[in-house]
């Protein structure tokens, strides 16, 4: 099962390009009924091995703006001194061949090893992260991001909370620097996730809409990675279309007998960070979906 849904992953972008109808989602569909048998696609594409860290042999397109922003002194200072102690360093290629090893979280979290694993993707500057984590301490939260001034934000906010809680801190938040696809396809144990999370994405517009993070090829991904049953989803955006999106996009997860409406759409978060109230004073309205994940009919 877990051979299928990755073999599905390398013409996505190629099929991609030739289905970007507006606002469709077709074009994983077509990604999804052309990649069998495909004789194009080397059957060990996806998981080569990689002979440098930095490379990704990545068959989808960009999800995420490449540059947001300048590292303040602050931040940098965050990624000297707090990295090495909250911060994930994933082994991207294996020396002696064969697929670099898949994450073990029972290490990084050593001392609550059988604790629930939440995942974010895409944590910005950390606010929902640290909410989450303050308001679950019975899990475990890993946010992964791309961008080195949103890293070193959230560095500050897990060690101000530290510093805020002393002996009642509890250990239980760490983040990773990469591509959130790289991460769950190679480097997520299998049925290692409890909930998955993508509050406000990069909307992209309906043009673009096959950089939208949010589509069938991402819920392929951590249908493999979720618990056998009951992991959830947790959606939220403040764009119109981007909404739309997401409710075809998961309308069609339900029909398909892996997915159910669920309730906690914001996980502990409050929903009133500084985004989010700045939209709202904008006119933008927010809207937040949860879905389960109840595996294969």
């Amino acid at each position: 099962r877990v051979a299928a849904l990755l073999g599905a992953a390398p013409c996505i972008a190629s099929h991609a390009r030739r289905c970007r109808t507006p606002g469709s989602i077709r074009w994983v569909a077509a990604a999804h009924a052309q990649t069998t048998g495909d004789p194009a696609v080397p059957e060990d594409l996806l998981l080569r091995v990689r002979e440098k860290g930095a490379h990704l042999d990545r068959p989808w397109s960009l999800t995420y703006l490449r540059n947001r922003g300048k590292v303040t002194r602050a931040q940098k200072e965050a990624w000297r001194t707090l990295w090495p102690q909250y911060g994930i360093d994933v082994q991207t290629h294996a020396g002696g061949g064969g697929p670099p090893p898949r994450l073990d979280f029972r290490e990084v979290f050593a001392d609550r090893p059988e604790a629930p694993l939440a995942l974010e993707i895409g944590f910005g500057l950390g606010h929902s992260l640290m909410e989450m984590a303050a308001a679950h301490p019975d899990k475990n939260f890993v946010g992964v991001e791309v961008h080195k001034p949103g890293i070193g934000a959230a560095l500050q906010k897990i060690q101000a909370r530290r510093d805020e809680l002393g002996d009642g801190w509890v250990d239980n938040v760490r983040v990773v620097r990469m591509d959130a696809l790289w991460l769950v396809r190679d480097f997520v144990p299998l049925e290692s996730l409890s909930d998955v999370c993508v509050y406000f994405p990069d909307p992209w517009s309906d043009a673009q809409a096959h950089r939208r993070i949010v589509n069938p090829f991402l819920l392929a991904l951590i249908e493999a990675c979720m618990a056998k049953t009951g992991g959830r989803l947790h959606l939220s955006t403040d764009d119109d279309s981007y909404a739309e999106h997401m409710f075809r996009v998961m309308s069609e997860a339900e029909s398909s007998g892996k997915w159910e409406k669920a309730d906690e759409a914001l996980l502990g978060r409050s929903g009133s960070t500084k985004y989010e109230e700045r939209g709202r004073a904008l006119g933008s309205e927010i809207r937040n979906f949860c879905y389960r994940y109840v595996g294969s009919p």
